[in-house]
């Protein structure tokens, strides 16, 4: 799948920028933008008093993370969806994290590995995503390894075959 062309717009960190520029800006149309709104995957951080979306630098480095996730790693959106709600929890886990990482109470060392266990069992979850998906992967680029190998072999036993090469001539 062809990478989107991406087009380098200047984003204006106080107003945004329009849907148009911002969809240009990562290589996809507003109708795209606005799907992914609509999904819960992308919304955008301000609106005109007209009601006009307006993109801001974090709303583009979310939607270049949807469309990595979509490229590089072949998600659908439902999976895209989960691993951010997964990040999003990470986030919220290592700002608790560091706010409690001083205290030496007995609750917040229970407060700390209660958010460190949630962390993990997070992050977990996000490797066998990506492994399910890996092994998935590995097992198509094996079928089509074999495929090809085939190929191969067909084209060797017609190379072989007798009156190979010579064409019969009227």
């Amino acid at each position: 799948m062809p990478t989107p062309t991406t087009t380098s717009v200047s984003t204006d960190t106080e107003n945004g920028i329009r849907i148009s520029d911002a969809a240009a800006t990562a290589g996809v149309s507003a109708r795209t933008l606005r799907y992914y709104e609509e999904l819960g995957l992308l919304t955008p951080s301000l609106y005109t008093p007209g009601g006009e979306r307006r993109y801001t630098e974090a709303d583009l480095t979310q939607l270049r993370r949807i469309l990595e996730l979509r490229e590089v790693l072949g998600m659908n959106l439902d999976e895209i969806k989960e691993f951010l709600s997964f990040e999003m929890r990470l986030d919220i886990l290592r700002s608790d994290y560091r706010a409690n990482k001083d205290a030496t109470t007995a609750r917040a060392r229970d407060e700390q590995k209660a958010t460190l266990q949630e962390a993990l069992e997070l992050i977990e979850s996000l490797a066998e995503q990506l492994n399910a998906k890996l092994a998935r992967m590995d097992s198509f680029r094996a079928k089509l390894t074999g495929d090809a190998q085939r190929c191969r072999d067909l084209l060797d036993e017609l190379e072989d075959a007798p009156g190979a090469g010579s064409q019969a001539r009227s």
